[in-house]
């Protein structure tokens, strides 16, 4: 007897908001992470897949330290891509339909000023951007009309780390604020986010690319002011920079806003504005904070996987 959604990396930001919202719409949906079915073991892949059943698996697991991908290019490259080609093998093998959350940063950032639709031109910086790439076309390769591209951008989301809480626990430290101001994307929360994957399992149009994020577009230092701003702390001051300056490993677009048009067609709506999404994640993210903080004093946290599995922007 099969369960109506499989999710990987379900222990992740984006996981754990996928399998609340099914449990919400009263999907039988489980999670697994490395614990479960480690990526790197094709064997536990076909076993979990094969055992589980699923009519639909959500495949939200991947490595997306985007500078610890650069550092170790094989790693990235078997989780990110290899696995994902043995992910839609299994899933392929159970009839399942599948949906592969990939990103912004299979673009180069030249198209500036105009969103990049669906089938854009694809010319990724970063070893990490490359794997993911690789990864959309282990899916495609398949040609199967239940098998989805889904890329979003810049996610946050309540618990760990995320963009919006590292800003404001940097303030209230008072600690000086310098961010970026030459890259823009559209900021999209984990919540809306999973809304629009769990309509793509739903829904299941035709086979192939989608672009998920929030409406809106800003920078990283205009995200920042976003940030302080609905805080209540808008008069922190937030220094400016480029990236340049910052030296980083891997190279990021400086212009990765998704045309989001052929998934709102499908849907028959939009995702929110981001800032509307900034309002609703920060009191989720604080009491997220406050329950991790009373389960780490009563038990060791729970291992997330190694450190290239941290989030990174």
């Amino acid at each position: 007897m099969g369960c109506d959604l499989l999710v990987t990396g379900g222990k992740g930001q984006l996981g754990r908001s996928v399998l609340a919202l099914a449990a919400q719409r009263g999907l039988a949906a489980t999670g697994v992470d490395v614990d479960d079915m480690p990526l790197e073991d094709r064997g536990a892949i076909q076993r979990t897949v094969r055992d589980l059943q699923p009519a639909f698996v959500l495949h939200c697991g991947a490595i997306t330290n985007v500078d610890g991908c650069e550092r170790d290019p094989l790693a990235a490259y078997r989780v990110n891509a290899l696995a994902t080609a043995w992910v839609c093998e299994a899933a392929a093998a159970v009839s399942a339909g599948l949906a592969y959350v990939s990103t912004d940063f299979v673009f180069d950032g030249a198209q500036h000023g105009t969103p990049y639709a669906v089938d854009a031109e694809v010319a990724p910086l970063s070893v990490y951007g490359a794997s993911k790439r690789l990864g959309e076309e282990a899916v495609l390769g398949h040609g199967r009309d239940d098998f989805y591209v889904v890329r979003t951008s810049w996610v946050f989301g309540p618990g760990g780390k995320n963009f919006p809480r590292a800003i404001l626990d940097r303030a209230r430290s008072g600690q000086p604020l310098k961010v970026v101001t030459d890259q823009v994307g559209r900021p999209t929360m984990t919540l809306d986010l999973a809304e629009a994957l769990l309509d793509v399992a739903r829904l299941r149009p035709a086979g192939g690319i989608y672009h998920a994020a929030n409406e809106g577009q800003c920078s990283w230092h205009q995200f920042a002011c976003d940030v302080l701003a609905a805080a209540g702390m808008g008069a922190v001051a937030v220094g400016e920079q480029v990236a340049a300056d910052l030296n980083l490993p891997a190279k990021r677009p400086a212009w990765s806003v998704l045309d989001t048009d052929k998934l709102a067609a499908v849907r028959g709506m939009r995702l929110p504005d981001y800032r509307d999404a900034l309002r609703r994640h920060l009191p989720l993210d604080d009491s997220a904070k406050e329950a991790a903080a009373r389960a780490a004093a009563d038990a060791a946290a729970p291992s997330d996987g190694g450190a290239l599995r941290g989030k990174q922007y």
